[in-house]
């Protein structure tokens, strides 16, 4: 009996301090993925403010599309803009592709804008006007582009792979060479 009471003891033991430190690692990968949620600080960079035609999106829960990773290899120009109840948000413009991938531009009036070989790929752009925008060499994998107007847009050599253009308009659109693998053209207009 001494034996059986000694055994169940040590269980309670064991118990307790396998359950401390599963608490304990539990809450140091916790604080670990807490950390990286947080954005860059614009400190770091540069303090230097720059005008860029190009709208900033709001991304703070925009899906990314991590399967092609861009590495500027030299930055020219970072752009930091405060939008309202959000903090400082800076886009780094390269000499390589401008990176768009998951932001949101849903509902947003992009005409006169350029994302000539941007990454976009999981952009939000549904419903968006890009009547005109040169989006020639974009990669737009994944893209949700449904109802979109896309009237007279340049996507010319465009990945469109997998990209939602249910509902788009895409009358004089170029689309010479874009790849289409995959997109889902359900009602669009052409």
């Amino acid at each position: 009996m001494h034996k059986q009471n000694q055994r169940q003891g040590l269980l309670i033991i064991l118990t307790a301090v396998l359950t401390g430190a599963v608490l304990v690692a539990g809450t140091g990968i916790y604080l670990l993925l807490k950390s990286v949620e947080k954005p860059v600080s614009t400190e770091s960079l540069d303090n230097r403010a720059y005008n860029d035609s190009v709208a900033v999106p709001d991304i703070s829960e925009a899906p990314v599309d991590t399967s092609v990773p861009v590495v500027p290899s030299t930055v020219e120009k970072p752009t930091t803009v405060t939008q309202p109840s959000q903090s400082k948000i800076t886009i780094v413009t390269s000499n390589t592709r401008k990176n768009y991938g998951g932001a949101n531009f849903q509902g947003e009036d992009l005409r006169g804008k350029s994302f000539r070989q941007a990454q976009m790929g999981g952009a939000n752009l549904a419903n968006s006007n890009l009547s005109g925008v040169d989006l020639s060499g974009a990669n737009m994998g994944g893209a949700n582009l449904a109802r979109a107007n896309l009237t007279n847009a340049n996507l010319s050599n465009t990945d469109l792979r997998g990209a939602n253009l249910s509902g788009a308009n895409l009358k004089g659109a170029n689309l010479d060479g874009a790849k289409t693998d995959g997109a889902n053209l359900n009602g669009a207009l052409r």
